[in-house]
């Protein structure tokens, strides 16, 4: 196959790269895909307009690194197969409309059953985010899971046909359990409204640390979380929630810290503990004007944050969690916890979240405006950089502040 200079691989360590035309013409872009065989370090650009194609398919178990990819796809941009130790850093991802109906845009990066994971510095559009499931390491720290410095702009779920999956997420973690050395964190997810559809932007399912090394959820904002369309009276996600059915202690969600985040502009609500136990949510700020940027309300807000047994198990499997010490300003008309119009603690829901402080009214799209600014003053602080999509897409403001 003749490579054009603009669609190529390069193998910067020893391995195999083995580039394959996608199953679709992809005239604009390119049609190559990636299918990995040995370790090494990959860069390049791929592309597949077919949804059932991913632009880079790991299919061994020796240390691969994906660094300065490009990456567009109708579907999956990056699958790794089981026993995967897989770094992805530096890499932009764009997810293309989905190649056939009811289904959605594909993830940034899907891995099953891997041994280690690292996702750093990577700036990606328009997918379902990253989803792993379950875990083929051993549960050290040496074969962990790290999602860090990544710039994310929304999670899209849409169908091309107009129906949206109610599952996608920019992180999912499903029965990856007992890991340590989980770290999670400085993450920018922005999604605007009417350009996502989104379920829980972060899920922990039936997923867990340990007592001694618990995920660890910090410094990430989540600007974003709603039905598509965004006034639509019905949804279900929200900026982070532990989720899952387990039936044990060993089964359920577990050992989940989360801390110093933002989660701004959320319907239905901002960070929910509904399965698991040794769960902690503290000293994040939890801020909701319930408006769109042209001022239309959002008719799906409900609370900020909750503890509630959604699964109904017993004592055994559902205890020890708290939700402490954040900040939290959550319009909701009709409600006054603790103030007119606001709902920032569930009511008849929140036995456990203690030491909370509540904003004063009014919580208005300003209130959001300079959540984003301390987050940019954050990132200053400590001279961290986050990716760019070439400036292609700036992050969602109120339209007064545009």
């Amino acid at each position: 196959m003749i490579l054009r200079l603009a669609h190529f691989c390069t193998l910067l360590l020893p391995g195999t790269c083995l580039l394959l035309p996608s199953s679709q013409s992809g005239a604009q872009l390119g049609g190559e895909v990636l299918v990995v065989r040995h370790g090494g370090r990959y860069t390049g650009r791929f592309t597949s307009p077919n949804s059932a194609v991913p632009c880079v398919l790991i299919k061994t178990a020796e240390p691969v690194v994906l660094d300065g990819c490009t990456l567009h796809g109708a579907g999956d941009l990056i699958v790794a197969e089981p026993g995967a130790r897989l770094t992805v850093r530096n890499c932009r991802g764009y997810g293309l409309t989905p190649s056939a109906d009811n289904i959605s845009r594909g993830r940034f990066l899907s891995a099953t059953e891997a041994r280690s994971l690292r996702v750093e510095h990577n700036y990606f559009e328009h997918t379902i985010g990253i989803l792993v499931y379950r875990w083929g390491g051993d549960g050290s720290v040496a074969q962990t899971l790290t999602v860090r410095y990544n710039r994310v702009r929304n999670i899209d779920g849409r169908y091309r046909n107009g129906e949206a999956d109610a599952t996608a997420s920019f992180l999912g973690l499903n029965q990856v359990r007992g890991v340590a050395g989980i770290d999670i964190s400085y993450n920018e997810v922005v999604n605007e409204p009417n350009q996502c559809a989104t379920g829980d932007v972060v899920n922990f399912y039936n997923s867990s640390g340990t007592a001694r090394s618990p995920i660890r959820f910090f410094h990430n904002y989540i600007q974003g979380a709603y039905p598509y369309p965004a006034t639509a009276p019905h949804y279900t996600g929200t900026g982070l929630t532990t989720d899952g059915d387990g039936v044990s202690a060993l089964t359920t969600t577990a050992y989940v810290e989360a801390a110093y985040n933002q989660i701004v502009s959320t319907c239905n609500a901002a960070m929910n503990i509904a399965a698991g136990h040794h769960n902690r949510f503290h000293h994040n700020r939890m801020v909701t004007s319930g408006l769109l940027p042209d001022g239309q309300v959002l008719k799906a807000t409900y609370a900020a944050t909750s503890i509630f047994n959604a699964y109904r198990q017993p004592k055994t499997v559902f205890f020890g969690n708290r939700v402490d010490h954040n900040v939290i300003g959550y319009a909701k008309p009709g409600y006054q916890v603790p103030a007119a119009n606001r709902h920032d603690l569930s009511s008849g829901n929140c036995t456990g979240c203690t030491d909370n402080e509540h904003l004063p009214n009014p919580i208005t799209l300003a209130t959001e405006q300079q959540e984003w600014q301390r987050w940019q003053h954050k990132l200053q602080r400590r001279g961290i950089r986050l990716p760019s999509a070439q400036a292609r897409h700036p992050p969602f403001r109120p339209l007064a502040q545009r």
